[in-house]
């Protein structure tokens, strides 16, 4: 869970310009960017505002979320259960569990990514990973791309493992796949039952 920065809140960005949406300009069908301005800015995501001209002509101001993406794990053990982190959720008021998930460090690759975060969340290292999708979570309002990987082949970390971050209070339990796909409320959490299940992980461990 992300801590607002100082300046989130108010207004503190100024126009950017027309060059800001050059990714957006390079179909006929997409709309084109006039000009962006960042409103907020916090350690895990910013948000803009964008003046764009869709295809019909119409100009609208649209709000976008910026976020430099995350990576989420499918732990399985050799039983074929899925390793679920719970954890409190603010934004939806309630403690939701999950699948192990974080957001990548500033030059980090998405398997560094997954293997750290499967140790600070739960304590556990692989063996084996895989990656299996990447997908976009939130795409009405934000940018981040999310990795999914299937690890297998688990073990503890021991005592020198990577500690979570600060803010996290996190319990660890092992579901079954298809316990999980049924009660799962976490978008990210359903992909991942349901690869888990389609390949046949929850029988095999992939181990």
């Amino acid at each position: 869970m992300g801590t607002l920065g100082p300046d989130c809140g108010s207004d503190s960005g100024s126009d950017a310009g027309a060059g800001a949406g050059s990714s957006a300009d390079s179909h006929p069908d997409r709309p084109r960017v006039l000009g962006t301005r960042e409103l907020c800015s916090t350690r895990i995501f910013s948000v803009h505002q964008e003046r764009v001209v869709l295809p019909s002509g119409l100009e609208q101001d649209l709000a976008v979320v910026r976020h430099g993406g995350a990576v989420a794990v499918a732990a399985v053990g050799a039983n074929g259960r899925l390793l679920v982190v719970r954890q409190y959720r603010h934004a939806v008021g309630d403690w939701l569990e999950e699948v192990v998930a974080g957001r990548l460090e500033p030059g980090e690759e998405p398997l560094a990514a997954a293997r750290r975060e499967l140790e600070e969340e739960a304590g556990m290292r692989a063996e084996h990973w895989r990656e299996v999708s990447t997908f976009f979570p939130a795409p009405g309002f934000c940018s981040e791309r999310m990795t999914l990987f299937v690890a297998t082949g688990l073990r503890a970390a021991g005592p020198d493992r990577l500690a979570p971050d600060d803010d996290e209070e996190i319990e660890v339990a092992w579901r079954r796949p298809q316990d999980v796909l049924a009660s799962a409320r976490d978008a990210k959490t359903l992909v991942a039952a349901a690869f888990v299940l389609r390949d046949g992980a929850a029988d095999s461990g992939l181990t």
